[in-house]
């Protein structure tokens, strides 16, 4: 069963610097094993929400991970309390940080 995985970004290529639910976009992925299949380009309709990280996780509730630069230990709680396993990164790529992802998860 593959997992699905999301990145932020502003731009679709770069992983966001700075707060993950102020990002424009999630790159949304799908990996079986190693292969990780990006699906979309999710337009983020909460950011700026006054409700901060719990307003974004309402368009991300079917991604089992998120992938961001950085998490505060305030929004890792509010993730990761929704299930949701959340991974630091220091690719810049949206793939290689989902690749990197990939491989880690193949290993388990």
């Amino acid at each position: 069963m593959p997992i699905r995985i999301a990145v932020a970004t502003d731009d679709g290529k770069f992983v966001k610097e700075g707060p993950f639910h102020e990002a424009k976009y999630f790159a949304i992925y799908e990996v079986s094993g190693r292969s990780p299949t990006r699906i979309e380009l999710r337009v983020n309709t909460r950011r700026g929400s006054r409700r901060g990280p719990s307003s974004v996780l309402e368009i991300l509730r079917d991604c089992e991970v998120l992938i961001s630069k950085s998490f505060d230990a305030e929004s890792r709680e509010v993730i990761e309390s929704r299930g949701i396993i959340t991974l630091e990164t220091d690719s810049k790529e949206l793939e290689s940080a989902v690749l990197e992802v990939a491989e880690k998860l193949a290993r388990l």
